[in-house]
């Protein structure tokens, strides 16, 4: 395994885990809401980055309880712009639905399952699948040898408040866009495959 070689799943899974190990510390032992960090600047190529102090301020509104909760928003966001941005004005990309539409279950399930393709293409599993389980507004996300297998059932066994459920991000941002609620939701590991369950209201 080579250091620094996000491409490599062992090593992302390793990292992962580090990383999302340290923002659970961080964010629960009473973060600071004013605090000074390290902003890079690029120097061009072939030049090492410059990193400079800047002072970030939390907005007051974002209590530390909400943390959580907003890391899975940002992350989600991030994710789906970043498929939209790469992929949105090809043949791969996620199906256009309307912002607050409420489609049916038939046109949210082809979204998830593109969107389960493009994970795919990027090789974040070897496999994955979209179904509709219990209910017409119940769905799983399987993930066959997801790059996060070993990290995501490690930081469940540490009941960490925020986890490596890339996937789940994703899938409640694209819902919500779509008007949905995601009322209830669970990642489960079960052998080589992590299964993402969704209910919408």
């Amino acid at each position: 395994v080579q250091q620094g070689m996000l491409s490599d799943p062992f090593y992302f899974d390793f990292i992962s885990f580090a990383q999302y190990a340290t923002i659970d510390r961080e964010i629960s032992k009473d973060p600071l809401s004013v605090f000074e960090e390290q902003q890079p600047i690029d120097m061009g190529e072939d030049k090492p980055m410059k990193f400079v102090p800047s002072v970030v301020r939390r907005d007051p509104s974002l209590t530390n309880d909400k943390l959580p909760i907003k890391h899975n928003e940002l992350v989600g966001t991030a994710i789906l712009d970043r498929f939209e941005e790469t992929f949105g004005e090809t043949e791969s990309a996620i199906p256009r639905i309307q912002r607050n539409s409420r489609p049916d279950s038939g046109i949210v399930l082809a979204a998830l399952t593109q969107m389960v393709k493009l994970f795919l293409v990027n090789g974040f599993a070897f496999g994955g699948t979209v179904e509709n389980v219990g209910g017409t507004k119940e769905f799983c996300i399987t993930m066959t040898l997801p790059a996060n297998l070993w990290s995501g059932k490690a930081l469940q066994l540490r009941r960490t408040a925020v986890t490596n459920d890339f996937v789940l991000k994703a899938a409640k941002e694209l819902l919500r866009r779509a008007g949905y609620t995601v009322s209830k939701s669970s990642v489960k590991y079960e052998g080589n495959e992590e299964k993402t369950f969704l209910t919408i209201k």
